[in-house]
């Protein structure tokens, strides 16, 4: 009677339910595992297609030479789309969706010793919105005004009158949105769930890691996302959020609705991609800490200066963005303030000098 009523509780999953549309935090994490490690293929496959053509030029371009129309040659739009999308897919479609989506899924949960992440349901719903916003992404190789073309930074005024930029906008709300639930999912679980007397400082370093990268996250996208409906909204609405009165396009004044500022893109964008790099770097080095903290038999020597290196790390990242605008003309006062020297410098001969020194006093297992 027990085992009938525990079988009535808990039906068997069908394989649909269990590896395709599952709550499970080991499989979404493969889920996102596999998926971005393709992206990051076919990536990588436009980044070679470039190569070819720059290496080669005016030859065809072997295997694939035929997508690209009479000659197998890239024409110089084509040229562009295989620019902008390899930087966008490889950064929004790849490395971020295996540095946290894959392991923070897959091993955050197991590491602080809870049964699942505090919202299963939502961690499902991240991975399908990524998913769709990839789907989206990729599609627009084949709409009818190709993919976008603008570069991955999207600067407008251009990005406003190109062809391909609105389903590149409508992909980017996708997959920030899913950013945003994946993330808040990861801070809610190591904040609510940890096993008890698992204190703070007895966190391990890649559970450190996804928590200070999630925090980036969940405070850097929301701008870029905003950005992103604006620009839209400028294409297909005829606002002009980063539209400047004055425009002069193929020799006539463009007719805009307002005044607006391109340069507000740029601080929006950067706001975010800044502390982007550190969303890709911190996650890395929290694998490379636990891997040295296991092949040495030793904790991690210095492991409280690392955690609050990485924490300085991130709120540093959020003050420094403008050094990536090089059109600006700001002053080399304005320079200084948002120069990243202390951001990169301190913080990353901090976490090296822990690890080179864990390795020169621990012992390595050679097995």
């Amino acid at each position: 009677m027990s085992s009938d009523n525990n079988h009535h509780d808990h039906p068997e999953e069908n394989f649909i339910q269990k590896y395709i549309f599952s709550v499970d935090h080991k499989v979404i994490g493969i889920q996102y595992g596999i998926t971005s490690l393709l992206f990051l293929l076919f990536g990588f496959s436009l980044m070679a297609i470039m190569r070819w053509q720059l290496a080669y030029p005016g030859t065809e371009i072997p295997i694939v030479g035929f997508i690209f129309g009479e000659g197998g040659v890239l024409a110089s739009e084509q040229y562009n789309s295989l620019g902008a999308m390899h930087g966008t897919i490889m950064i929004f479609l790849g490395i971020v969706p295996l540095a946290v989506g894959a392991f923070g899924n897959y091993l955050v949960p197991l590491q602080i010793g809870a049964i699942d992440m505090a919202f299963p349901k939502l961690n499902a719903a991240s991975y399908w919105t990524y998913f769709v916003g990839g789907v989206i992404m990729i599609s627009s190789f084949f709409m009818p005004e190709g993919a976008a073309r603008s570069g991955w930074t999207s600067y407008p005024p251009l990005s406003i009158f190109e062809n391909g930029q609105t389903i590149w906008l409508i992909s980017m709300i996708f997959l920030i949105t899913s950013s945003l639930l994946g993330s808040m999912n990861i801070i809610v679980t190591i904040v609510q769930l940890r096993a008890p007397g698992l204190t703070w400082m007895r966190l391990p370093i890649f559970v450190w890691a996804q928590f200070v990268t999630s925090f980036l996250l969940v405070l850097a996208f929301p701008p870029l996302e905003a950005a992103a409906v604006m620009q839209l909204m400028d294409r297909v609405a005829s606002t002009s959020f980063f539209l400047p009165s004055g425009l002069v396009m193929s020799g006539e004044i463009v007719d805009v609705a307002g005044s607006g500022s391109p340069l507000l893109w740029q601080h929006l964008f950067w706001f975010l991609a800044h502390p982007e790099v550190y969303v890709l770097i911190l996650p890395a080095l929290g694998i490379v800490g636990e891997i040295l903290a296991n092949n040495t038999r030793k904790p991690i020597w210095g492991f409280k200066s690392i955690v609050y290196s990485m924490v300085f790390l991130g709120f540093v990242s959020f003050i420094v963005w403008a050094h990536h605008m090089f059109f600006d003309r700001h002053g080399t006062s304005y320079e200084r303030i948002f120069s990243d020297y202390y951001d990169d410098n301190f913080n990353t001969f901090s976490c090296n000098f822990n690890f080179l020194f864990s390795i020169s006093l621990g012992r390595i297992n050679k097995v």
